[in-house]
């Protein structure tokens, strides 16, 4: 288990761990201290520190999971379905991907999806483990919901084939106790959902679906001595202080790739994680996950933005901030590492870790959308901007935004000049008006968010819009699936910092099928486009710029949508190497005797990082004076190839391999007065 970091101003990272290691945050966290998030968090803080000794409690847990799994298998059932959204999902989705169990995840909405759940002959084997922390979530409700129906229409007892996994005294516990269903599993409530991979959240659908769950917890036991430590080796420690420092320095995108196969699943998981426990109070790190280190939007990815190497660092290249982290190792400690990093990381920010102050709102519009009227939903949507083939297009509008202190980001007007022209005129194009949602290639800070309210099976061909855009645009770009992100990344979209543009992608209703939710009013197409709506409407009252496209048809609509941004020339290369590719293209490359120009000089391309944000955030680094204005952010060795640069005039980069097998002594030692700020 290796971490690997590289920093342009090494003194200045080596200055926030020793912050974070006098203070013992490690060993603090590690023993359920509320103090280290500052009074107002402390709270909360108090009921949600229960995943720090998870790998501690399991065995019971597994042993109830391989009992389980072994009935269903003696009674024909081998189809795991996975009802859930954000945390109650993602964890075990992540560790059924690591060890090929075949999990199938339901976390949509949309008509497809759910309909598949009955298609062919696979009903006869399936079994739906439905977890919800609150137990009212309304998406796994209604999934639940359907697939019981289904269940009853094959002439198979639902009660036989649900399994619930949800908090003590929940809605869901009282009625799977009260109906008989499978099994109950009432989880721990001091474990939060972005923080219960290693719970029953994680290790009950990923174990049924054959998932060594066992393995995962001895991984995350292999290196919980470590973590819990207060030492510079400390893996979760010098990731914490990286993003703390690189935060404060105003480097605030974190482009995630996984470069180890088992780990392929992790940087949607880390999605979450990071984006829904930092981005709040207009602070925050977005996390950008990536398909691979080749993929547009992360080595080529501009000065405010990190990478995050999932696995060992390959490649040629090192980023343009000069900021990277390498962790290698297997994924149960990915897991816990990364759940300790993260939560110093917010210490090191000042924000609660566990709360998610913005999330509710997009689901407060969504129910109102689903209690009106149908037609008057109708009558108070926009008009359309255009109608390019397939595709409606509207640009949402903001209600009136103050320009004072509390103004939470750009408003329509405010965005006028970035529009193109003819902006809403007959003549105006699909492709125009996505151009029209590209961040400033000056704009470090800004983001463009895409959100697919489609199935992820069905529409698959539109989850290469991120890679897409961000060639084009050059810009940050992320993607996300509807209503998924909404449990994930939309924290940090209306709590976050308010530099995002925003892509929304639904179908119209109309073309798919009809799917009723039992005994609730509306069908699953009408729940996702309120839900759809409510979100892009939240954000537009927040003064993002929102374009909401739909689709009359959806395979057509995707093409015709890929098509219109394949047009568009692609973005400016950033890197010396590019340039030189670009220009001699078409000659053929990849000549694996060729040596690779390894060094970038942000300056040469890139604003250097602001210093005026870098001042404003000095307070979460003791030390940060101690950063020189007069060095850009410049060569800095990569972590993949730390002797490629023996020869540069100035390497400034920091590099530790820190074995974690061997455990250091936990210090027990704790000062409740002391906080991370």
């Amino acid at each position: 288990m290796t971490t690997d970091i590289g920093f342009p101003a090494p003194d200045v990272f080596e200055a926030e761990l020793t912050r974070m290691v006098d203070l013992r945050l490690a060993s603090r966290i590690a023993q359920r201290d509320a103090t280290v998030w500052g009074p107002e968090a402390a709270e909360l803080a108090a009921t949600r520190l229960g995943w720090t000794d998870l790998h501690t409690r399991a065995a019971g847990l597994i042993e109830q999971i391989d009992t389980l799994r072994a009935e269903l298998a003696e009674d024909g059932v081998d189809r795991i379905i996975l009802a859930g959204m954000g945390g109650s999902s993602l964890g075990a989705e992540v560790i059924a991907r690591a060890h090929d169990a075949d999990l199938v995840v339901l976390d949509s909405t949309d008509p497809l999806a759910i309909s598949a759940l009955s298609d062919g002959g696979d009903l006869e084997r399936s079994a739906m483990v439905v977890a919800t922390k609150s137990g009212t979530t309304i998406e796994t409700v209604c999934a639940a919901s359907a697939f019981a129906q289904a269940l009853l229409a094959a002439g198979i007892e639902p009660r036989g084939r649900l399994i619930a996994v949800t908090d003590p005294d929940t809605p869901m516990a009282e009625q799977a106790l009260e109906e008989g269903w499978r099994r109950v599993f009432l989880t721990d409530p001091s474990v939060g959902g972005r923080y219960s991979a290693l719970a029953a959240f994680g290790l009950v659908p990923a174990g049924l679906a054959g998932a060594d769950v066992q393995q995962v917890v001895d991984e995350a036991a292999a290196v919980a001595d470590a973590v819990r430590t207060d030492d510079p080796d400390n893996p979760a420690l010098r990731i914490g202080a990286l993003l703390t420092a690189a935060h404060a320095r105003g480097v605030r995108t974190l482009a995630m790739a996984a470069t180890d196969d088992s780990l392929a699943g992790l940087p949607g998981w880390l999605e979450q994680l990071i984006a829904e426990s930092s981005g709040k109070d207009g602070v925050g790190m977005l996390p950008v996950a990536c398909g691979s280190v080749e993929a547009p939007g992360f080595e080529d990815a501009h000065a405010a933005t990190a990478l995050g190497y999932l696995g060992p660092a390959i490649g040629t290249h090192q980023p343009i901030s000069g900021v990277a982290v390498s962790y290698e190792a297997p994924l149960g400690s990915q897991l816990l590492v990364w759940e300790t990093a993260t939560a110093l990381l917010c210490a090191g920010i000042g924000v609660d870790p566990f709360n998610q102050p913005d999330v509710e709102d997009a689901k407060e519009r969504a129910r109102a959308l689903l209690q009106s009227d149908a037609s008057a939903q109708d009558d108070d949507e926009a008009a359309p901007t255009l109608v390019d083939g397939p595709v409606i297009v509207r640009a949402l509008e903001s209600a009136p935004v103050s320009a004072g202190e509390d103004a939470p980001g750009r408003t329509a007007t405010d965005s006028d000049a970035d529009e193109p022209a003819g902006a809403g005129d007959a003549g105006q194009s699909l492709a125009s008006t996505v151009a029209g949602l590209f961040p400033s290639p000056d704009d470090e800070d800004g983001y463009l968010a895409v959100q697919a309210f489609l199935s992820a099976e069905h529409d698959e061909a539109a989850a290469s819009l991120r890679e897409l855009l961000a060639r084009k645009s050059g810009g940050t770009v992320t993607f996300g699936w509807g209503p998924r992100y909404l449990h994930s990344t939309g924290q940090f979209h209306k709590g976050g910092r308010p530099d995002g543009t925003f892509l929304f992608i639904s179908a119209d209703p109309d073309s798919g099928p009809t799917v009723d939710v039992p005994e609730a009013g509306f069908d699953f197409a009408r729940l996702q486009t309120a839900q759809a709506d409510g979100d892009a409407q939240v954000l537009a009252d927040l003064g993002r710029r929102v374009v909401h496209l739909t689709l009359t048809d959806r395979q057509a609509g995707v093409a015709h949508l890929l098509a219109a941004i394949e047009s568009l020339p692609d973005a400016a290369p950033r890197r010396p190497e590019d340039e030189v590719a670009a220009a001699e293209e078409p000659s053929e490359a990849g000549d694996e005797g060729a040596d690779p120009v390894d060094t970038v000089d942000a300056a040469d391309d890139v604003d250097a990082v602001d210093e005026a944000d870098a001042a404003d955030e000095a307070d979460a680094i003791d030390e940060a004076d101690a950063i020189d204005e007069a060095d850009p952010v410049g060569e800095v060795d990569s972590i993949a190839e730390p002797d490629a640069h023996a020869e540069s005039d100035a390497p400034v980069e920091s590099e530790v391999s820190a074995e974690t097998d061997e455990a250091a002594d936990t210090v027990t030692g704790t000062d409740t007065d002391e906080r991370a700020r």
